[in-house]
């Protein structure tokens, strides 16, 4: 049930593709309380897509299991009062500017609650010593997050993974067609490689900038990377056109879930490059529509993907590197020769053994499956009281 003024969509994208929130105003939870039905679980997440594709699943699930679903930026110890609000669920970045005001009302609150957070690193000091941050229970969405907080004095309570929806995955693949089609026409031949993701430090497409220049030195022309990342990656990338190796398939966010697996499942590789993740998201949906991901082997990736299926190659070192969010991103150091080693190794399956590609792409939807939305966050809503 939605009140007037709130905004209800079936899905977080608005027409321009652009994920949002419902902003709810504390009027919301006054007014027309009398038309509810069922009871509320407010969800505060951060405005991060990969954050709020995962808050849809737990919505979804919670709506199945009978209960109304509200989004809030902000829970006050206001809502939390509320006759309707049964429990409350933060789901964020564990740093003091991005959890820090779900310190008192998770205090205050004497109903079901639950603190879901992920993190690329290690907590800076002055985010665990001069903060409240130590008040608050964390369910953490990897061991590797758990790690991370655990080493610094935070307390975690249970470690509950990620999650994807294999229906929907299910409804991308037989989506996909008519763009597989598309590209085999475009690109003929060559295998089609993706990347899916922003242009951030953490990401190393610096790595994959050289990577791909290696491979084409190397006289390589027999693939074309599919970008859906902004601009700015196509910038970085922007001498593969000289070759006929780049394609741009719009700005990371501009399409809506179902979109972006529809995209990955038309494609024949996720690329994955990045050196630094809190879950690592974008593996585990290439997977589950049964497309095999190509990236470095460190936590918590190694959590979920599988070296049977995927195209992995070991990390160096570890390197601890300030960012300004109150953390140590660890970066996963790795040589950007062996990202293009594995690329020209994945691109020579894909072309010389069709049929050990194919096996990869039923064995990793058959692993991915596994990480299905109603198999992995019942364990999240127990936490919030609901069996």
């Amino acid at each position: 049930m939605v009140r007037p003024g709130v905004k209800a969509i079936e899905n977080p994208y608005d027409q321009s593709g652009i994920a949002y929130l419902y902003i709810i105003e504390r009027a919301s939870l006054i007014l027309g309380d009398r038309d509810l039905q069922r009871p509320i679980v407010l969800i505060s997440p951060l405005l991060a897509t990969s954050i709020l594709n995962q808050a849809e699943l737990i919505k979804k699930l919670l709506q199945q299991k009978g209960f109304d679903v509200l989004y809030k930026t902000t829970i006050s110890t206001y809502d939390i009062r509320n006759d309707n609000v049964y429990a409350t669920l933060w789901i964020s970045l564990c740093t003091i500017q991005h959890i820090g005001d779900a310190v008192w009302p998770f205090i205050y609150s004497r109903k079901p609650k639950a603190v879901y957070v992920t993190i690329e690193g290690i907590p800076t000091k002055a985010n665990v010593l001069y903060s409240n941050l130590p008040k608050l229970a964390f369910i953490a969405n990897s061991n590797f997050t758990a790690m991370c907080l655990k080493d610094v004095g935070l307390t975690v309570i249970d470690v509950v993974h990620h999650a994807i929806d294999k229906d929907q995955c299910e409804a991308a693949m037989k989506a996909a067609e008519p763009l597989r089609k598309k590209f085999e026409n475009q690109f003929k031949d060559k295998c089609k490689l993706l990347y899916v993701g922003r242009d951030d430090p953490r990401k190393a497409l610096n790595y994959l900038a050289e990577a791909m220049r290696i491979l084409i030195e190397k006289g390589r022309r027999d693939f074309v990377l599919i970008l859906h990342a902004p601009k700015s990656v196509r910038e970085k990338l922007q001498f593969l056109e000289d070759y006929g190796c780049l394609y741009y398939h719009g700005d990371f966010g501009s399409l809506p879930m179902i979109g972006v697996l529809r995209l990955m499942h038309a494609c024949d590789y996720l690329v994955f490059p990045s050196r630094s993740e809190g879950f690592g998201l974008p593996v585990l949906e290439a997977n589950a529509v049964a497309r095999p991901a190509i990236h470095c082997w460190f936590p918590p990736l190694s959590e979920f993907s599988s070296k049977d299926f995927n195209f992995v190659f070991d990390y160096i070192e570890e390197r601890f590197v300030k960012c300004s969010g109150g953390q140590y991103w660890i970066f996963h150091e790795y040589l950007p020769e062996m990202l293009a080693d594995m690329i020209a190794w994945a691109i020579d399956i894909w072309k010389n053994s069709k049929q050990e590609y194919e096996e990869y792409c039923v064995k990793a939807k058959e692993h991915a499956w596994r990480w299905d939305y109603r198999i992995i966050y019942p364990r999240l809503l127990y936490y919030l009281g609901i069996k």
